[in-house]
């Protein structure tokens, strides 16, 4: 039986089928307040206000995941 590292264990990725990239950068040093989920979206919300949103779904019969930002959100000038 294959174990969990032999199962996770990506040989390449294909760039087409990879889709976009996310940009976590701006995540660093925030602190969660709170989470809430249901059966499709997954929202975190940071103590500075800002909400990270994941959202499971099917595009053309394959599944994938959307993330809300998927860039770092502009912060407002001061």
């Amino acid at each position: 039986m294959a174990t969990h590292d032999d199962v996770a264990q990506v040989q390449a990725i294909d760039e087409v089928e990879a889709g976009c990239t996310v940009d976590w950068s701006w995540l660093t040093g925030l602190e969660v307040e709170s989470v809430t989920s249901d059966l499709q979206h997954w929202r975190v919300r940071f103590t500075n206000g800002q909400t990270l949103s994941i959202q499971a779904a099917v595009y053309q019969g394959k599944p994938f995941l959307a993330f809300d930002p998927w860039k770092a959100p502009s912060t407002p000038s001061k």
